[in-house]
């Protein structure tokens, strides 16, 4: 099915599959945590100008909310975070703080309007962190109180809510929003523990709870935080929590550019963001971090658009939905071709029309069976040098 570049299947459009996206919002926000979450990847350290620099990328690509930093961490946090706030100005600034007034306080003299605000509230991390329920709730009730006391926008972050005891859970929920104002909530899976349907279980539960938007925050230990977030998105959740990369901690976030194709593809759902500038914010991220993306990452993976099989690039030469779900124009990339072992007949034609070089017909077989040999040989792709000698010795 042709829709705006994406060929998706029939399935997607039937009635009793539709009707399972009822409760989803027609427009959602992407909330775009690199910054801070993505920074605690093992080994990942940013200045305050590499950090300015993905955040006007960020805000250039249509990201509703940045998450600047935890400015109580670092000065380099802080400094970072002022200078976003006073160079970027397409979206909004949010700091990062424990439930801690000092913590507070520091974002306050960065000049955030917006701040996200967490404690943790499972057993796990309450033993962890020699925590009792009360003095959970204590922190909230401070923290939050002062927040809004000093005109923030607050979002009350439940660390580890997916492993919380749902009634400790509740009266967290509860005593943030209906005790001290906070303006929304965001349902944490912090360890990725939780299955896509018990973040959407869950999603119901908390709306059912306290009458502020939802946004939500997956890690991808198990693989799932894109799904685990959409899943959240279905049940009405507002906001998404995402990473560029799929950056952060332990085995990182549910990933901007994936989520976002999911989004507007295969869901309809709309988001401010502009795909085409997913590319380059990944390869920005990618050279400040030095962690390198995965070829076949989704949207973004040097290779995904990429043939090398002889019979997929028969298909695409012929007909390019027949081996793709999207259009490379729609998230700004191309199509290319690469010679291998698994090379055909239409691979050898489209290189030589790429080189501008002929063979005769009956050298055709002979320069397929040497690119397919040579690339048995390296054990990897044949070369455009290496092709123009293998096609012009023949």
């Amino acid at each position: 099915m042709d829709k705006n570049g994406f060929w998706l299947s029939l399935y997607n459009e039937v009635p009793e599959v539709k009707k399972q996206l009822a409760g989803m919002k027609k427009k959602v926000k992407i909330y775009d945590t690199t910054l801070r979450d993505g920074e605690q990847s093992i080994g990942v350290s940013m200045d305050a100008a590499d950090k300015l620099a993905i955040a006007k990328r960020l805000a250039q690509a249509g990201v509703d909310r940045i998450e600047a930093g935890f400015p109580a961490s670092t000065e380099e946090d802080k400094i970072a975070t002022k200078r976003i706030v006073d160079e970027v100005k397409d979206a909004e600034i949010w700091g990062f703080a424990r439930c801690n007034v000092n913590d507070i306080k520091v974002c306050l003299e960065t000049g955030v309007k917006h701040l996200v605000c967490e404690i943790a509230t499972s057993p796990e991390k309450m033993k962890a962190w020699d925590l009792a329920e009360e003095v959970i709730l204590k922190r909230i009730r401070d923290a939050v109180s002062f927040a809004k006391q000093e005109n923030l926008y607050t979002a009350w972050f439940a660390v580890d809510a997916t492993r919380a005891n749902p009634e400790f859970l509740k009266k967290c929920y509860q005593t943030a929003v209906k005790d001290c104002g906070a303006d929304e909530i965001v349902l944490v899976d912090t360890l990725g523990v939780a299955t896509p349907e018990a973040m959407g279980y869950l999603t119901r539960l908390v709306k059912s709870w306290v009458d502020v938007p939802v946004a939500v925050h997956c890690h991808n230990d198990f693989g799932l935080a894109v799904a685990c977030t959409i899943a959240c998105l279905k049940e009405g959740a507002d906001s998404a929590h995402v990473t560029v990369n799929g950056l952060g901690e332990k085995t990182g976030n549910a990933d901007i550019a994936e989520l976002a194709v999911a989004l507007h593809g295969l869901y309809g759902i709309e988001t401010n963001l502009k795909l085409t500038e997913l590319p380059g914010l990944s390869k920005l991220v990618e050279g400040i971090t030095k962690i390198p993306v995965s070829p076949m990452r989704p949207v973004v993976g040097d290779m995904v658009f990429t043939r090398e099989s002889g019979l997929v690039v028969a298909q695409m030469e012929k007909y390019p939905p027949s081996v793709e779900g999207y259009a490379p124009e729609v998230v700004g990339r191309s199509r290319a071709v690469v010679l291998g072992k698994k090379s055909g007949k239409a691979s050898v034609e489209h290189a030589l029309k790429e080189a501008g070089l002929t063979v005769a017909a009956d050298k055709a077989e002979a320069l397929l069976a040497a690119v397919k040999s040579l690339g048995a040989k390296k054990k990897g792709l044949v070369t455009a040098e290496e092709f123009k000698q293998l096609a012009t010795s023949l």
